[in-house]
């Protein structure tokens, strides 16, 4: 018998022959958009049948405790590829030209796919069963998918009737939120060119129910967000979909090329995007990872490009994480903010600051503004359906809500007094194939340093301390300052490169969460994101992630039949939130000097302490333990995810840590 080749083993000449468009080829252009969306639904049943292989798996019952939580977790992996599934369609695909070739199907709909019907039964018994889905991913991950998949719809069809006797987004919605609960007998497959208010098998549509639940979803009508942060960029984006139009107001004026800017204080410091950061933007915008890699931003794996102490020991390189990237703030806002501003229902006013408020306590119905720069301090109001603040860490709602009588939200406050200072220098790379450092600050050994590479050859570098120990603005003293770090390897290597400016300090590092999730249902008109609701100490770098991922989870609110209220709103973006909080917050509250009433103090926050500590023991040697604090750190996973591991607590609490050397490490 002949050993199988790679296109043999997958049959790729078979695979590859599926593609078969029906507009003629003449018609290139519309013949190639067809084909993509052939491919994209063919890739999706592909994966739907490996996903219901673990579902049935788990309906069957045989299956302990650790196969659950594994099937589990893989099935949400997949219906998360699923859903990437349908927003690469809805960002690739043009709308004329799905119009222009959806005809073609006749009455082949997707509605007809039997897959998905036993997706929705198979998760609603896992759901119901104390021994199927005890987390409630599966159902969720199941519930992201229907509203991105209602989302996709909305898009391309809006009310237009579909085919297969379907009634377009409100039949689909009906059939989305009342997902059959059995199911049925098998039965041939539809022809794959199906319509995106569907999913393909063949079964008899229902009618559409009357009533308020199929009606079409209302529309936001004039969004105003304050800021043109990257947080306020990618809040605008998801919500120009569901209005007629956005208008952003920014008090700087903006460069037509990357450059910093003085409303982001920011700008000159170190900047990464994690792989969840880059999971989401790439979701939102399609186009800008291509944008950025050709703008020179670097691609890394930590730890397998970086070399990363923690704990007095090198993390093993073996174990290297997806990749992150590395850009300068600049290049990825000019970036994002091209993106943003080629949708047309997004406008830009720059050189333009809100100073308030309008409307009353629970009811916000727009802002008042000045020019800047115009010498005309006379304020100015703009009405609108939904303020949007993305003003950052000065933001100045909770004032603007006093003052029109209104209650400001609570806050939580965690302050270390961490100050940081960061410096671009030119150099080569650091040795054994190093493309950077990451000094961890810890409670025992509060100084850290964080050396990254970013466009055009050059390095930035950061380097903090607490309060008492902030690091210096000048360049030489900068550089001495980490001969103080706990590894000499970051100063060996500054004291071989030139720094290309002065150092710039930053010391506005407190967490802070600002609870609008509990002004109540009745506040309406407003929302805040970024910074302006949740801002977390910058040392972690997770601020440039968690915009992007709250955007994400904003743009799944609004996929839903109804359009959300800004109480659903704002509670979506605390929740993409809450995993950045809970880390940022829990490495802090340790730390010497740490003040606030979010510090974790008592019996239990002392006891998990000692858990992670010795978790934190087992990372530079052990790839399971390793794996799952970098999934949690880089917010692919909640951090509850390290006490419900069963691998990851038998290995802490039973086994013994495995002592990397004191040398850098080597791949």
């Amino acid at each position: 018998m002949t050993s199988p080749t790679y296109a043999t083993y997958l049959r790729l000449d078979e695979l590859l022959a599926l593609q078969v468009p029906l507009t003629p080829r003449e018609q290139r252009d519309l013949s190639d958009s067809e084909r993509l969306f052939i491919v994209v639904h063919q890739a999706s049943e592909t994966l739907l049948s490996q996903v219901l292989v673990d579902l049935r798996h788990l309906d069957a019952g045989p299956c302990g405790p650790a196969c659950r939580a594994h099937r589990t977790d893989r099935a949400v992996r997949l219906i998360g590829a699923l859903e990437g599934q349908l927003t690469l369609l809805r960002r690739t695909l043009r709308r004329e030209d799905f119009l222009a070739f959806r005809d073609r199907f006749g009455t082949a709909s997707g509605l007809q796919s039997e897959q998905f019907r036993e997706l929705f039964a198979l998760t609603a018994r896992l759901t119901g069963n104390p021994d199927g889905d005890r987390s409630g991913a599966l159902d969720a991950a199941v519930r992201r998918w229907r509203a991105t998949h209602l989302d996709l719809v909305a898009h391309m069809l809006g009310d237009e009737p579909g085919t297969g006797a379907t009634s377009g987004r409100r039949f689909l919605a009906s059939r989305l939120e009342n997902p059959p609960d059995a199911v049925p007998a098998a039965t041939p497959h539809a022809a794959p060119g199906t319509t995106p208010d569907t999913t393909p098998h063949a079964a008899p549509p229902r009618p559409a129910p009357s009533g308020p639940a199929t009606a079409p979803a209302a529309r936001l009508g004039h969004v105003v967000v304050l800021g043109g942060s990257v947080a306020g960029l990618l809040t605008a984006y998801v919500l120009a979909d569901h209005a007629d139009r956005v208008t952003i107001l920014e008090r700087d004026r903006i460069e037509d090329h990357p450059a910093p800017r003085p409303g982001v204080p920011q700008s000159r410091h170190t900047h990464i995007l994690l792989a969840s950061g880059i999971d989401a933007l790439t979701r939102l915008l399609p186009g800008l990872a291509p944008e950025l890699a050709a703008a020179g931003a670097p691609r890394l794996a930590v730890p397998g490009d970086v070399g990363v102490w923690q704990g007095g020991q090198w993390i093993s390189r073996r174990n290297p994480s997806a990749p992150i990237l590395s850009p300068t703030r600049p290049v990825l806002e000019h970036h994002i903010r091209r993106l943003v501003l080629a949708h047309p229902a997004i406008g830009l006013r720059p050189g333009t600051e809100a100073t308030g408020l309008l409307g009353r306590p629970g009811h916000i119905t727009g802002v008042t503004l000045r020019e800047r720069g115009t010498g005309d301090p006379a304020p100015r109001e703009l009405a609108a359906d939904l303020v949007v603040d993305a003003t950052g860490r000065a933001s100045r709602t909770p004032q603007w809500l006093a003052a029109l009588g209104g209650t400001p939200p609570a806050e939580e406050v965690l302050e270390t007094g961490r100050a940081y200072a960061s410096c671009l220098f030119d150099g080569d790379a650091p040795p054994r194939g190093l493309r950077g450092f990451y000094i961890v600050p810890e409670a025992t050994a509060p100084l850290g340093a964080i050396v990254m590479p970013v466009e055009d050859g050059r390095w930035t570098v950061t380097l903090s301390g607490p309060r008492d120990m902030a690091p210096p603005n000048d360049p030489e003293a900068f550089v001495e300052f980490a001969h103080r770090l706990p590894h000499p390897a970051p100063h060996t290597w500054l004291s071989t490169a030139h720094p290309a400016g002065r150092p710039v300090g930053y010391r506005h590092t407190a967490n802070r969460r600002r609870r609008y999730d509990r002004l109540g249902r009745d506040h309406g008109g407003l929302l805040v994101v970024g910074d302006a609701a949740c801002a977390l100490n910058p040392v972690y770098g997770q601020g440039l992630s968690v915009a992007a991922l709250t955007a994400l989870a904003l743009s799944r609110a609004l996929a839903a039949p109804r359009t959300p209220t800004a109480h659903t709103l704002q509670r979506a973006a605390l929740r993409a939130a809450a995993p950045a909080w809970d880390v940022a917050t829990g490495a802090d509250s340790p730390m010497p000097g740490a003040t606030g009433n979010a510090v974790r103090t008592g019996p239990t926050a002392r006891l998990l302490t000692r858990y992670l500590d010795r978790v934190r023991a087992h990372v530079p040697g052990d790839p399971v333990v390793c794996t799952a604090n970098r999934d949690v750190l880089f917010l692919l996973a909640p951090p509850r995810t390290l006490l419900t591991s069963p691998r990851v607590l038998r290995r802490t609490l039973l086994g013994t840590p495995v002592p990397t050397p004191r040398d850098l490490p080597t791949p």
